[in-house]
């Protein structure tokens, strides 16, 4: 019975622990990524053995974006131990190289709008919001190549694992319209999304309030120099979901 199981992994060290227990788990045929296109054969190299670590590390950053190292924090783990699982299964990456590409200027402008709000203390908030809505708008334009390919690996193997991001959902309900048997996991929840991550659905709403919108382009400010400014990606990230989620004894995995 051909199966596509869908990983939805949030960018935390410990959804990627998670990510790769399930997969060494469940021993799937194949392996999709919501990584670049341009790094799969890289990945298949280093999952193969015919890479070490280094000699992996340095290929990927020869075909990434900067700042080369943050698009592969969140799999830091993941990717580390892929020789362990890359032998049984074929390794692959979803994601658009194009669009990828334009999303990483996307992250320096937005980056480069932090910096001059923080300076200024002023939110520009029209250049703000023209910025996400060209995300927005190249984020709708890539799903019809990115779901043919994930289609393509889902048919073609019997035991299929996508890794992939909130956008999991949605890629369940094409695997399902096109009648490919699945089912979803949502890894280290519960999760609080970050102020930008808010600021992105939004805009895919179209639903740009702008009293909303500054105040969460302010958290998104604070929200980098207390956290992302002082301490790893990962724990930036963990530390801000476990404070705004304190009341929670536990945080537990969620079935769909």
């Amino acid at each position: 019975m051909v199966e596509t199981g869908l990983l939805v992994k949030p960018p935390t060290r410990r959804a990627d622990i998670e990510a790769l227990e399930s997969v060494r788990r469940l021993r799937p045929q194949a392996i999709l990524l919501n990584l670049p296109e341009s790094i799969e054969g890289v990945l298949n190299d280093y999952g193969k053995g015919n890479l070490d670590y280094e000699g992996f590390i340095d290929s990927l950053y020869e075909k990434l974006p900067e700042p080369k190292g943050a698009w592969i924090k969140e799999f830091e783990v993941f990717l580390r131990e892929l020789p362990s699982i890359g032998e049984l299964a074929d390794i692959y990456c979803y994601t658009d190289t194009e669009s990828f590409n334009q999303e990483a200027s996307t992250s320096i402008e937005v980056a480069l709008l932090t910096i001059r709000g923080i300076i200024r203390e002023k939110i520009e908030l029209k250049e703000w919001v023209d910025v996400l809505k060209k995300s927005a708008l190249r984020e709708t334009e890539k799903w019809g190549k990115e779901l043919s390919k994930i289609l393509d690996i889902a048919r073609s193997y019997d035991r299929v694992v996508c890794i992939s991001g909130f956008e999991g959902k949605y890629i369940k309900r094409r695997l399902d319209h096109f009648g490919v048997k699945s089912w979803i996991r949502y890894l280290d929840q519960p999760y609080h999304f970050t102020p930008l991550e808010i600021l992105k659905r939004l805009i895919l709403l179209d639903r740009v309030d702008e009293e909303l919108f500054s105040k969460l382009i302010k958290e998104h400010i604070r929200f980098l120099k207390e956290y992302i400014y002082i301490m790893p990606y990962t724990e930036a990230i963990e530390k801000w979901v476990g404070e705004r989620l304190y009341w929670l004894p536990i945080r537990r995995q969620r079935t769909d």
